[in-house]
C-alpha cells in the first residue's frame, strides 16, 4: 500500500482536481481510499454530489469523527462506517469507479482543528504524539493495509494538525504549484518545514514520549519524501516559443533549475473543459466525448501516469 498527501500553503493551485483525477485513474485497476481532510469539502462535494453528501454528514459519517475523537470524549474513534463505498454511483446501475472508496469531510472540520490543538491531557507529549497520529490510528483500525492498494488525502491549504495527520502516514507528498515568484518560494519552506517541523518533530515526540514498536501505529510513516511538484493551471501564450507566457516560461525554468527531477514533465495547462468536468463529479476523460477536449484528457492522464510511477516508487 502506498500513501500520499497532495497539498500547498496555498488554494486555488488545482489541488482538489489533482487528488480527484489521479484516484479516479489509480481506480482503473486498483483499489484506492480518497480521504477529504479539507474543511472546505470540495473533494467531497465533487466526488458524492450535494445530496449523497449532506445525507453522510447528517448521519456524522464523516472524517471529522476522527479527530472528534480525541478532543471530545462523547465521540468514539469510528471504523469502516465513515468510509462511502460507492461514491461514483452516477445512476441505479452506473458506478464509475467501484475500486474507489472515499471517507468524506465537513464543513465543522476547521472548528475541530481548533479543538483539537487546545486539548491536553496528562502528558503533554504524549498528547501532542497521539493528536497527530489519529489518522495513522485509524487507518489501523479498519485495515486499510489489507484493503487498499492507494490512499490519497486531499489535504487544506495549511500544515496544522489535521495535515500533519496526513503526513504522518503518507510515503510522499505531491505540491500542485502555479509556477510564479512567490508560489514557487513557497516550495522551498514547505519541504523544509515537512522535514523539520513535522516529521522530525513526530520521531522527537514517539521518541521523548516513549512510545513502545508494538503501541505505533502500523500505518506510521517516520519520513515523508517529495514524490513530486506539479505545475498546475499554467497560462498558454500562442505566440510565445514554449506555448506558456512569459512569467509562466521563466518561473517554470527556475523550478526545473532548483527542484531537477522532482518536477513533473507533464505541465497542467488552465485549459477549458476541467471545471465542467468536476462540476459534473466526473474526471475530464469520462465526462468529454471520444473526440471532445482531446488535449486537457490526454493532458491529465499524462500527468496520472507520471504521478503512479513516481508513487510506485516510494
Amino acid at each position: 500500500m502506498k500513501v500520499v498527501s497532495v497539498i500547498n500553503f496555498k488554494g486555488g493551485v488545482s489541488k482538489t482536481t489533482l487528488s480527484f483525477h489521479l484516484a479516479c485513474f489509480l481506480a482503473r485497476s486498483a483499489k484506492v481510499l480518497l480521504v477529504d481532510i479539507d474543511h472546505q469539502s470540495s473533494l467531497s462535494l465533487v466526488v458524492l454530489k450535494s445530496k449523497a453528501w449532506q445525507g453522510l454528514v447528517g448521519e456524522g459519517k464523516t472524517i471529522n469523527r476522527v479527530f472528534e475523537s480525541y478532543s471530545n470524549r462523547h465521540v468514539h474513534m469510528p471504523g469502516e462506517e465513515i468510509v462511502c463505498k460507492s461514491p461514483m454511483q452516477r445512476g441505479p446501475a452506473i458506478n464509475l469507479y467501484p475500486s474507489l472508496h472515499l471517507a468524506p469531510a465537513q464543513f465543522e472540520l476547521d472548528d475541530t482543528e481548533i479543538d483539537l490543538a487546545s486539548t491536553f491531557f496528562s502528558n503533554p507529549t504524549l498528547s501532542d504524539w497521539d493528536k497527530r497520529t489519529l489518522l495513522a490510528t485509524w487507518l489501523d483500525s479498519i485495515r486499510a493495509g489489507e484493503k487498499y492498494d492507494y490512499i490519497i488525502f486531499d489535504c487544506p491549504p495549511a500544515t496544522k494538525i489535521v495535515s500533519q495527520n496526513a503526513l504522518a502516514c503518507s510515503h510522499g507528498y505531491i505540491i500542485p504549484v502555479i509556477p510564479d515568484e512567490l508560489s514557487s518560494r513557497g516550495v522551498t519552506h514547505f519541504t523544509s518545514l515537512v522535514r523539520t517541523k513535522i516529521d522530525e518533530k513526530l520521531e522527537y515526540l514517539r521518541q521523548s514520549a516513549r512510545v513502545p514498536e508494538n503501541i505505533t501505529p502500523k500505518a506510521y510513516v517516520p519520513v515523508t519524501k517529495l514524490a513530486a511538484i506539479v505545475p498546475s493551471l499554467v497560462k498558454s501564450a500562442g505566440n510565445a516559443a514554449s506555448g506558456m507566457t512569459n512569467i509562466h516560461t521563466e518561473q517554470l525554468a527556475a523550478l526545473h533549475r532548483q527542484w531537477k527531477g522532482a518536477v513533473l514533465g507533464t505541465v497542467g495547462k488552465h485549459y477549458i473543459g476541467v471545471p465542467e468536468a468536476m462540476n459534473a463529479g466526473m474526471p475530464v476523460w469520462n465526462y468529454w466525448g471520444s473526440n471532445a477536449k482531446r488535449q486537457v484528457k490526454n493532458m491529465m492522464t499524462n500527468i496520472c501516469t507520471e504521478l503512479k510511477n513516481r508513487i510506485d516508487a516510494l
